[in-house]
């Protein structure tokens, strides 16, 4: 098992200020991406944002002049397009594991796998969405979407080990974790830098991999091989 912590946001900056001037990337423009939008523009109006959605027309969220709107397939757009760089902050809003679809496509030859038995036991609150793809959460209740992620759970008041950091420890014979960690950057908005993105593809060699994104409490499970 290898646990590959790579760098975020927050480690990387320890804040990022009112008036930053750093580019984010919303990937998915649902409810929860719309969420992710209009608290981005409030707390960083100087800041370049850029929406990826496949189906633009499909959604009821308004964005401003200032946004700009991206109409394509999110994993193909931050692979190809010559206006993102590493050090942009990808904020996944997408119905799937968004690392785990770059790692695939970057990947020649890699495909999903059946998820093993041994993961679902191991993960807290799980829900298998299909045979390679699972879910999980510390919670089994409704989380407030502006959750700030304390070091207390806002809901119980209790304490609990971050879970990205309980992936990390999982041992699956047979195949190596990867975790991507999620961090926040405003109540309820959290993601990663681009060059993460890059960085989780190259430890992907020839084998069968978990590639887990997860927050303190959150988090999406991918099997694969190549």
């Amino acid at each position: 098992m290898t646990y590959v912590r790579f760098p975020t946001c927050r480690e990387s900056l320890e804040s990022l200020p009112e008036g930053s001037e750093t580019t984010f990337v919303i990937a998915g423009l649902g409810k929860f991406g719309c969420l992710a939008l209009t608290r981005l523009q409030d707390s960083f109006p100087k800041s370049r944002i850029i929406v990826l959605e496949q189906d633009a027309a499909k959604s009821a969220c308004e964005t401003s002049p200032h946004v700009t709107l991206i109409e394509g397939d999110a994993v193909s757009l931050l692979r190809y397009s010559p206006i993102f760089s590493a050090g942009d902050l990808i904020i996944p809003m997408v119905p799937f594991n968004l690392a785990a679809s770059y790692v695939l496509a970057e990947q020649e030859e890699s495909h999903e796998v059946v998820m093993p038995e041994e993961v679902l036991a191991s993960l807290p609150n799980s829900i298998l969405l299909d045979a390679s793809n699972t879910v999980c959460s510390r919670a089994d209740f409704m989380c407030p979407d502006d959750c700030p992620e304390g070091e207390l759970c806002t809901v119980t008041g209790k304490p609990r080990e971050p879970l990205f950091e309980a992936l990390g420890r999982l041992h699956i014979p047979g195949f190596r974790v990867l975790v991507q960690k999620s961090s926040q950057i405003l109540p309820g908005v959290g993601g990663y830098r681009l060059g993460d993105l890059q960085g989780l593809a190259r430890h992907v060699d020839k084998g069968r991999f978990i590639i887990a994104t997860a927050c303190k409490c959150h988090g999406i499970l991918t099997a694969i091989v190549k």
